[in-house]
């Protein structure tokens, strides 16, 4: 149970700033002025322009009948990981995040499973969600050793949920999760998506509140299913959290770390000053998103 601040390298500043303007183009397909299929377009065409990692076999599969991309490692470890990717329930693909998935997969040494969910406003929640969960128990039932879930952003509440319906469900949980800058209170109630709108240049605090209605309009946004916050963390596997002290969503990281703690479960929380939402996926051109791997793997080994 631990929150770690993780303090900037010095001697960089140009690759962070290079890495900052690739943040704040991103982003702006993430925006409510920017049409949807348009950002769609934009955010999945980022697996196009972002080398993946040479090392792994990547190829396109069906897992319950989604489309989903496999990543292999020439000589994985023993079990898997099924990734969901973030793009605020709205937006983003396995194929716009595959550049990092690939060395996710790569570094932690883990076959990857990617998969594309149902997005919001056409199919609100618990459309993903139930996606979610066929994909999980598909890969269950297909495989042996431990099952690890990641995600980043919408697609780390997305992990969160998922638990959380399991948990209630009786059913197996994942072996472990990774979360990176999970948006995980669709209430928008953390201070940070005020205070820190200027300095984050990936996403805006306003951007969250237009995002949460096309998500689960005319729902209870603190369902646990829609804002895994404010679920019962009781029984929660080992957990990984990484974020960036610059960003909207860092006070949703903080305040998950609070309860996982109160509810006993094994939880890090490294928060990377100076850094901004989702910075991991800027490697290869961020150092840190290199590093903040490697310091995930090493969290890995020792929970595996």
């Amino acid at each position: 149970m631990t929150l770690e601040y993780i303090r900037p390298r010095f001697g960089l500043k140009l690759r962070n700033q290079l890495a900052r303007n690739m943040a704040r183009k991103s982003g702006a397909a993430l925006g409510p002025d920017m049409d949807m299929e348009i950002g769609r377009k934009l955010l999945h065409s980022a697996g196009d322009r972002i080398p993946p990692d040479k090392s792994v076999v990547r190829a396109d599969v069906k897992l319950a009948g989604l489309d989903t991309l496999v990543f292999g490692p020439k000589d994985p470890r023993p079990g898997q990981m099924l990734f969901i990717h973030g793009g605020g329930y709205c937006r983003g693909s396995a194929h716009g995040h595959s550049p990092f998935v690939s060395r996710l997969s790569a570094r932690l040494n883990l076959k990857t499973r990617s998969i594309d969910y149902r997005l919001a406003p056409e199919h609100p929640w618990p459309a993903g969600l139930d996606d979610c969960e066929a994909a999980y128990h598909a890969l269950r039932e297909g495989m042996e050793g431990p099952l690890v879930v990641a995600g980043d952003s919408a697609g780390a509440g997305l992990a969160l949920a998922l638990t959380a319906r399991l948990k209630a469900k009786g059913e197996k949980l994942p072996d472990a999760l990774i979360l990176y800058s999970p948006w995980c209170d669709l209430t928008v109630a953390g201070e940070s998506a005020k205070t820190r709108n200027e300095a984050d240049p990936m996403l805006k605090g306003h951007w969250l509140i237009e995002g949460a209605a096309l998500y689960a309009p005319d729902r209870d946004l603190t369902h646990p299913e829609i804002s895994p916050l404010f679920a019962d963390f009781a029984g929660f596997p080992p957990t990984a959290i990484q974020v960036g002290s610059d960003e909207v969503l860092l006070d949703d990281s903080i305040r998950l770390e609070e309860r996982m703690s109160s509810a006993g479960v094994d939880v890090t929380c490294e928060v990377w000053e100076g850094l901004w939402h989702d910075f991991p996926l800027f490697q290869p051109l961020l150092p840190e998103g290199r590093m903040a791997t490697k310091r995930t793997r090493a969290w890995l080994d020792q929970r595996l």
